[in-house]
């Protein structure tokens, strides 16, 4: 027979089930703003029945119900879209960091603009071709010296903005690692407080959204993945190796790489290999430091070099107004503190290189002329092997199909002929390492090509190669040192200038040629101050194909730079933009499955309110109709 209270009871039970329901309820309307919140929902069961099947059951129809009861409280979420907004995420951070840093060197050059390098560089051959006109007026030499030093500015100014940019992406790399060792130290927590709450029999759902939103703040950082097969812990990998595996978490650190400035390399702390990063934004800001900016510096790097030696070329075989010659127009600093161009590449304290940029022959040629002799001009590669390559010449070869062939093979030299006529070559930017930029490697030629013909190298042979690797090798080269440049201290755009006797007197600009007095070969008195063929023949330099591989002028050099970076930033924004609108719409999937609509909420509100006030009538019911059996006892 059923109890006389058992109504009272099935009542409490749906007062208690409806007031958890409305709990929830409310729970889900208070964080209807919250983005990281998931809407939570009340699974309602029937409570057990009060007698099972067995011998002692009570005789009576059926099973007794005893009301309803709250099995669970539900997280309604979706990981598979979950872990789509992680690799998405992903991307999105990388293409962010990249697109950022884009931007402001896109500032930087300031194109198109009065204030540009561009302005800058086409305002000084200007004034050169404007002295070539005038040279006998100390005011068209004033006006090319403060053209010439408005560029040598603004090329610092570029270098110098391109540097301290590096230096904010290297700063950003080491806050980057920082902040996720806080986001995993926040997951390995948040492990470890659900583990326990679910040992207890809980259901933390709160803590869930925590951890899956501390997962995605670190989704856009680097590139993880997360595993979810482990009921009992969430593990999140780098690229395969755990980052956090429960309770367990393997932080990462930064270490400075003399190799690369100094720039910070990611590694695991305990055991300080290399973190493998892929994507994200530590990925893009590795890109932009590493590639972008630095080939932007070195790039601003090889223009300085380049326009001052040529120009410090033509400058130094003329006459100022006094007479004046063999003076740099732009000051050029030596890497090496000695004349013969040894220099400590690996910061050890002792010489173990010879450091040479440029070195032209001593001998005019005709470079259309054939060369009539033959044999093997053997190089090494500027890369991190060092690696020979060899380049023959036939007796039917002109020098210029010699240059050609040097210059098509890339191999860190740029061949060409000087303005006097002369065969030269000369370094260009390292691929290995930016310490060794505007070094020779090697020189060397079985024939007389470098020796006899040219007048570059002493000896033929192995005996009479030139290699960077020896100190005191400048030594193969011919004696005459006016035909050597050694190579520039490191970062020659940062200190590119006028010369400083330039700037104290404008007499000293070369902008007479001058003539060639006894048949020496070598123009060696001046034509007086009403000369401007000097001049002229700097001026031409702009259209000059000098830079790089010699097939380049100094305006298309500037162009292209100016195109990719241009490219580049065009790229990036619009996968940026991509990202952004797939990141959207899946948000909104989410969203259409986890997010709280309040109109559904306040009909939920609304139903569980009549349900609560329905079991509290059955009380009501049950307790007159008990008051009712009590007064038929009294």
């Amino acid at each position: 027979m059923n109890s006389t209270f058992m109504g009272l009871e099935i009542g409490k039970r749906g007062l208690m089930t409806h007031q958890q329901a409305l709990h929830v309820t409310g729970h889900n309307i208070s964080n209807a703003d919250n983005k990281e919140y998931s809407r939570q929902r009340v699974v309602i069961t029937a409570a057990d029945p009060i007698y099972l099947p067995a011998m002692n059951r009570a005789n009576g129809a059926n099973d007794i119900g005893q009301g309803s009861t709250v099995m669970a409280v539900e997280r309604v979420r979706d990981t598979f879209i979950d872990d789509r907004i992680v690799t998405e995420k992903n991307t999105m951070g990388y293409w962010k960091s990249k697109n950022d840093f884009i931007y402001q060197i896109e500032g930087i050059y300031n194109e198109p603009s009065e204030q540009s390098l561009r302005s800058r560089m086409d305002q000084m051959w200007a004034a050169w071709q404007e002295l070539s006109k005038y040279p006998e007026e100390r005011s068209t030499r004033e006006v090319v010296k403060e053209k010439s030093v408005h560029l040598a500015n603004e090329v610092n100014n570029i270098y110098r903005q391109l540097f301290e940019l590096r230096q904010d992406a290297n700063r950003q790399v080491e806050h980057r690692v920082e902040q996720i060792n806080l986001y995993a130290r926040e997951i390995r927590d948040l492990n470890e407080r659900i583990q326990k709450s679910e040992a207890l029999g809980d259901n933390p759902n709160d803590l869930r959204d925590k951890r899956d939103a501390a997962i995605e703040k670190l989704s856009t950082i680097i590139n993880i993945s997360v595993g979810r097969s482990d009921k009992d812990e969430v593990i999140v990998y780098i690229d395969g190796e755990n980052l956090v595996q429960g309770s367990i978490f393997r932080p990462l650190k930064v270490v400075k790489n003399s190799e690369n400035d100094g720039m910070f390399d990611v590694v695991w702390r305990d055991t300080e290999t290399p973190v493998f990063i892929k994507n994200g934004e530590l990925a893009g800001l590795l890109d932009v430091r590493d590639n972008i900016i630095r080939q932007n510096i070195n790039d601003i790097n090889s223009y300085a070099i380049n326009l001052a030696d040529l120009t410090n070329e033509v400058h130094k075989d003329g006459f100022g107004r006094k007479g004046d010659t063999n003076n740099n127009f732009f000051a050029h600093l030596d890497i090496s503190d000695n004349t013969e161009g040894n220099f400590d590449l690996n910061s050890d304290g002792t010489n173990e290189v010879t450091a040479i940029f440029k070195v032209a022959g001593k001998n005019r040629v005709d470079a259309s002329a054939a060369i009539g002799i033959s044999g093997t001009l053997t190089f090494r590669r500027n890369d991190e092997y060092d690696s020979i390559a060899e380049i023959d010449y036939r007796a039917t070869d002109t020098v210029n199909s010699v240059i050609k062939r040097i210059n098509d093979a890339k191999l860190g030299v740029a061949a060409y002929i000087d303005h006097n006529g002369n065969f030269a070559i000369k370094a260009t930017l390292a691929k290995d390492s930016d310490k060794k930029n505007f070094m020779i490697r090697h020189l060397e030629d079985s024939g007389e090509f470098l020796v006899g013909l040219t007048g570059v190298l002493k000896q033929s042979g192995e005996a009479g190669a030139f290699d960077y690797r020896r100190t005191d090798d400048i030594m193969k080269f011919l004696p005459d040192r006016e035909h050597l440049t050694i190579t520039p201290k490191y970062n020659p755009a940062a200190y590119m200038a006028v010369a400083s006797e330039i700037i104290m007197d404008v007499d000293k600009i070369a902008a007479s040629r001058g003539k060639d007095i006894g048949g020496t070969g070598d123009y060696n008195t001046t034509n007086g101050i009403g000369d401007g063929t000097n001049a002229l023949q700097i001026a031409s330099l702009r259209h000059k194909e000098s830079m790089v591989d010699s097939k380049t002028t100094f305006n298309d050099f500037y162009t292209a730079l100016i195109s990719r970076i241009g490219s580049q930033g065009e790229e990036s924004k619009n996968r940026l933009e991509n990202q952004e609108t797939l990141l959207t719409n899946l948000e909104n999937m989410r969203q259409s499955v986890s997010g709280i609509n309040l109109d559904e909420e306040m009909a939920a509100m609304v139903q569980f309110q009549h349900g609560y006030n329905a079991a509290a009538r059955v009380i009501s019911t049950m307790d007159k109709m008990l008051e009712t059996v009590i007064r038929m006892g009294a």
